[in-house]
């Protein structure tokens, strides 16, 4: 019969708007501001904190929905991010001295629907507010290191080899390698090939050899460089609670860190902008060793002169975990532990040097006043002795670290050594703040947009088509819905303002879809054939149109998303999403309630 679907069909088209629904549901449910505070001394009281906090959000006019203590942390719950962020600025000034305050946004969804993984569509930093960084990788570090320690090596397999040679540095991580003749240079050019440096190359110039890095080789490092750095970023983002986070790289030496939510930008910088991490080396205090080249001067301790061999015990790659502690005199330390590596090279160094210092030293790249060619700051390094200690005894995989200044440099430094190391410098070369009250204003002016769009469709449709157009447009709601709680499910995907223009596009793809439908229902019913056919007919026919604009905007919007920017990209993805909703709904769910309606009934006018 004409224009009936089974009744499995009509309960799978049930079934995909019901799952649609449920998981479009989180994106109703706000999230809750809240103010976390990490109570440090178990001897202080919290009942005596808590009165503290009430009377410095009262006297600073600061409202508070809930205040509560639970499992040695005091939670605060807000009506609004401002009154979190006021109340944050406060309380954080007698953080160092009584507790850890982090700023919080609490998922108030269900638990049901947590239980069936439904999360709400994560927003843009213009939806949301927040934070975002372009940071620079400063791979030339390392290239730079490579190449002295190869020439170091290269120094040393001459030296043994009796061959006298001069060495010229080149501004491109080359150097060039000359000798008395070209038979020396044949010769050690045979022997340096058989070395099986796999990322060296060996070129004949004139009296010597230019000594350059494999380009592949050094294409692979530049590319393990920049992910292992966007690794060490990502945990650094998750180590201080910021969730739905972004870190990408951009470019070919840039990464894009997006934190939504997050206002405090100082902050930010000094977790994710430091490139600090730990090396601890042994301490000689012979005053011979002024002239000797493997060890550094350092002053430390109202200026007392040490020395400490450049060689390194143990650094930061081979810290797996670390925590904040108070010792027997109430002051803050730091508890490190060591993979199995750096535990049997801290225990066989130690067991040969009881008695002697071993030093920790902060290393750390800081911005100069001074610029490259290309307008970046140049960046120094900075070493900063924190400890230094006796080795009483055969030391293991972990210890503590003391003479912190206080408990927000331990934590500070916790959470830089818990992340682990980046493998090259960063620096901070463009940075944005945007304010919660602007991603408010920009999501009231999407949806605005979006309701005044579907209004006009909604007049126009109802006007011009009657009950037909009224299919259409609850079919348009199903459209959105399908489109929302798609975003949802994909991971990944973040709503910015471009990407709500391509859900308006899409719908009005989505209504133009109909339109071609109705239009051709029209034709066939002016052919003088039965209702019950034109109605097949118009479908059928228009199906071909329908599917031929939409396959070209798919592809279109593959285009966009593969080639263009973040910005475009969430444009394209919602406007791809959209169009294949589009094409279920405008075809499938409404030819389901026509044939609801009309489906095997005789009617003597079809009211479109």
């Amino acid at each position: 019969m004409l224009n009936k679907y089974y009744w499995w069909q009509y309960t799978l088209i049930v079934l995909f708007i019901i799952i649609g629904v449920i998981y479009s549901l989180p994106n109703i449910y706000r999230d809750i501001p809240i103010v976390k505070i990490n109570i440090l001394n178990k001897n202080f009281s919290q009942k005596k904190i808590i009165i503290n906090i009430k009377k410095k959000l009262s006297s600073n006019k600061i409202h508070y929905k809930k205040i509560f203590f639970k499992n040695n942390n005091i939670s605060i719950i807000f009506n609004n991010i401002e009154n979190q962020l006021r109340a944050y600025e406060i309380l954080k000034k007698d953080s160092s001295k009584k507790y850890i305050v982090i700023v919080k946004l609490i998922s108030s969804i269900p638990r049901w629907l947590s239980f069936l993984r439904a999360k709400p569509i994560r927003l843009g930093l213009d939806l949301r507010g927040g934070i975002y960084f372009l940071l620079r990788v400063n791979d030339n570090y390392i290239f730079q290191k490579l190449r002295e320690q190869n020439i170091e090596d290269l120094k040393l397999i001459l030296k043994n080899k009796n061959i006298s040679f001069k060495l010229k540095r080149s501004n491109n991580f080359n150097y060039k390698i000359f000798f008395k003749n070209n038979n020396i240079r044949d010769k050690t050019k045979k022997y340096l090939n058989n070395q099986n440096n796999n990322f060296i190359n060996y070129n004949i110039i004139k009296n010597g050899l230019l000594v350059s890095m494999k380009k592949q080789w050094f294409l692979d490092l530049k590319k393990s460089i920049i992910e292992n750095n966007i690794n060490v970023l990502r945990k650094r983002v998750n180590q201080i609670g910021i969730s739905d986070s972004i870190v990408q790289k951009k470019g070919t030496n840039n990464i894009v860190i997006e934190l939504p939510g997050i206002q405090n930008i100082l902050e930010a910088k000094e977790i994710l902008g430091s490139t600090a991490t730990l090396e601890f080396h042994l301490v000689d205090n012979n005053m011979n060793n002024l002239q000797n080249k493997n060890f550094s001067y350092y002053l430390w301790n109202n200026n007392v002169p040490i020395f400490l061999d450049k060689k390194i015990i143990i650094d930061g790659s081979n810290i797996i975990h670390s925590n904040i502690s108070r010792n027997e005199y109430n002051q803050p330390q730091v508890n490190i532990f060591l993979d199995k590596k750096g535990g049997d090279i801290l225990s066989k160094f130690s067991e040969k040097h009881i008695g002697d210092n071993i030093a920790t030293v902060l290393v750390n790249y800081i911005n100069s006043n001074k610029k490259d060619i290309k307008g970046h700051f140049i960046q120094y390094k900075k070493e900063e002795i924190i400890n230094i200690a006796t080795i009483q005894s055969k030391l293991n995989d972990s210890f503590k670290i003391t003479g912190l200044k206080n408990i927000k440099e331990a934590n500070k430094l916790s959470i830089l050594l818990r992340s682990g190391s980046l493998s090259a410098p960063i620096q901070i070369i463009e940075e944005q703040n945007i304010g919660p009250s602007v991603g408010k204003e920009n999501i009231r002016q999407g949806i605005k947009a979006c309701i005044i769009g579907i209004s006009i469709c909604i007049i126009f449709m109802i006007f011009y088509y009657h009950v037909f157009g009224i299919i259409a447009i609850i079919a348009l709601f199903i459209n959105l819905i399908f489109t929302i709680s798609f975003l949802s499910l994909l991971p990944g995907a973040t709503l910015t303002m471009s990407g709500i223009a391509g859900i308006v596009l899409a719908l009005a793809i989505a209504i133009d879809a109909n339109v071609l439908i109705n239009e051709r229902i029209k034709e066939e019913l002016n052919n003088k054939i039965s209702i019950q056919k034109a109605i097949d007919y118009g479908y059928k026919g228009a199906f071909s149109s329908i599917c031929d604009a939409n396959i070209t905007t798919l592809i279109t919007s593959c285009v966009l998303y593969s080639l263009g920017s973040r910005e475009i990209q969430g444009f394209a993805i919602t406007t791809f999403i959209g169009i294949l909703t589009s094409m279920f709904t405008s075809v499938i769910i409404t030819r389901a309630i026509v044939n609801i309606i009309y489906g095997g009934k005789k009617i003597k006018k079809l009211p479109i």
